[in-house]
C-alpha cells in the first residue's frame, strides 16, 4: 500500500469562516421546524440565512451515501456532500435491500482493499454512480458482509492521504473522514488541471477544522488524546478566535458551543472506548 501523503487543507479554494461565523444562532428549518445550526440534519438543506451564501456545485457522477442507522447525524461528515451538491448526492438509510434497484454494472463502491481500482485509473464511461458507506469501519464491514449488492460492485479507491479529522480513531491516520474520502474521490477523478472544482465539498469540514485549531491554539493548556498525529494543532499558525468564539474577556466556555451534537471540544478528550472511527 502506498504511503499516505499529507495534504494542505489551507489550499482549498473555500473560505467558510466569515459566512458561518455570521450565522451565530440556531434557526428554524423551514421544512421540519427543527432549530439547527447551518443546515438541517434531517432535511439536508441550509438554514434560510445561508441560502445563496454557501457554494452549491454539480458533480461529474452521482453519489449515493448509504448511512448506517448507528451513525449519528451530528458526527456524520458525509451529510455535508448532500448540502453542497444537492442535485447529485442522495442519502440512503441502510437496509439489506436498500440497493435493490441499483445497476451494479454501472455503479462502483468506494472501499479500500487489494481488489480496489484507483479512481484515476477508471474509465469514466464505465460507471455513472459511486456508493459510499457511512459508518464506523466495523459498521461498514458489516454492511458489506450482509448486502449482496454491495459485494457485487466494483471497488474503487483514492490515493491515500493523512486525515485532518479532529476525532481520534483506533486506526492510523490514513483512515480519512467520510467527507475527505468523498472529496478526494472527485478530485482524483480529474486527470489533469484540477482547479478547485470540488473543494466546496470540504466547506463545513474546513470550518470545523479551523474552529478547533483556533480554539486549541488560543488555549495551549488544553489537553487532547496523546495518540493524535504529532503536530495536529498548529499553535504557531492557527488563526485567532473570532467574535463568535469569544466573550468580551475570554474564550466562550466549552459548554456554550452551540453546534448541535458535533462534540467538537470532546473530540480529543473522550475516553478511548468511546471513540467512533469514521468510514
Amino acid at each position: 500500500m502506498a504511503q499516505a501523503e499529507t495534504y494542505d487543507i489551507n489550499a482549498l479554494k473555500v473560505c467558510p469562516t466569515p459566512v458561518l461565523d455570521a450565522c451565530s444562532e440556531r434557526m428554524v428549518c423551514v421544512e421540519c421546524g427543527k432549530k439547527v445550526r447551518f443546515f438541517c440534519y434531517q432535511c439536508l438543506r441550509p438554514v434560510s440565512d445561508l441560502e445563496g451564501k454557501i457554494p452549491q456545485i454539480r458533480l461529474p457522477f452521482k453519489l449515493d451515501v448509504v448511512k448506517h442507522e448507528g451513525e449519528k447525524d451530528g458526527k456524520s461528515t458525509a451529510l455535508h456532500a448532500k448540502v453542497m451538491a444537492p442535485e447529485d448526492v442522495e442519502i440512503i438509510a441502510y437496509s439489506e435491500n436498500c440497493l435493490d434497484d441499483v445497476d451494479v454494472e454501472h455503479t462502483a463502491l468506494l472501499f479500500p482493499g487489494p481488489d480496489a481500482t484507483n479512481i484515476a485509473d477508471m474509465d469514466p464511461a464505465s460507471f455513472d454512480k459511486v456508493i459510499v458507506i457511512d459508518g464506523t469501519w466495523r459498521q461498514a464491514k458489516g454492511m458489506l458482509h450482509h448486502c449482496q449488492k454491495l459485494r457485487q460492485m466494483r471497488k474503487v479507491t483514492v490515493n491515500p492521504r493523512r486525515t485532518k479529522f479532529w476525532r481520534y480513531q483506533n486506526f492510523d491516520d490514513s483512515y480519512m473522514a467520510t467527507i475527505e474520502a468523498i472529496y478526494f474521490l472527485y478530485r482524483d477523478s480529474v486527470s489533469s488541471g484540477y482547479n478547485g472544482e470540488y473543494d466546496a465539498l470540504m466547506y463545513f469540514f474546513k470550518y470545523f477544522y479551523d474552529f478547533i485549531q483556533s480554539e486549541y491554539a488560543a488555549r495551549p493548556e488544553k489537553s487532547f488524546h496523546n495518540k493524535h498525529q504529532k503536530g495536529y494543532i498548529a499553535y504557531e499558525t492557527a488563526l485567532p478566535s473570532t467574535s463568535l468564539r469569544q466573550t468580551k474577556s475570554s474564550v466562550v466556555p466549552e459548554a456554550n458551543y452551540d453546534f448541535d451534537d458535533l462534540d467538537l471540544n470532546l473530540a480529543f478528550q473522550a475516553p478511548l472506548d468511546d471513540q467512533q472511527d469514521e468510514a
